[in-house]
Order: structure tokens, then sequence, then C-alpha cells
């Protein structure tokens, strides 16, 4: 068996939905709300979904800024 990562392409760029939620400590559905608002690119290779890093970096920044202006003193 071959041990190269469907996503090598640009495996720097994009990560797997679990690694995805690893590093943004969100919920599968908030991932996948993102990627159904536009606000997450992702690929497809090989029946394997790539969610791109700098998007989901992007998200979490601006629901963690968006969370924070909202909150009441």
């Amino acid at each position: 068996m071959n041990n190269v990562d469907p996503l090598d392409v640009d495996s720097d760029q994009y990560v797997t939905l679990a690694e995805a939620q690893r590093r943004t400590s969100r919920s599968r559905r908030t991932v996948l709300r993102w990627v159904k608002a536009g606000t997450v690119r992702t690929i497809e290779r090989q029946g394997l979904r790539g969610f791109h890093l700098a998007d989901l970096v992007d998200a979490e920044a601006a629901a963690h800024y968006n969370a924070a202006r909202t909150r009441k003193p």
C-alpha cells in the first residue's frame, strides 16, 4: 500500500476534517457551516475532502472576534 497522503498536493495548505476540527476547536457542524457559507474553501482528492488551512484560521479568528464583540459586560 502506498503511504502517500491523497491531499499531499497541497498538504501544507489543506487539512482533513478531523484536523480542521482539532486546529480550530470547533465542531464538525461549524466547520461544514463555514464551507457552506463560502468562508472555507475545500478540495477533493481520491474521495477525501481537504479544508483550506488559511481559510480555517481566518474563520476561527472572525468567529472569536465576533463573539468577543457581542459579549455584554
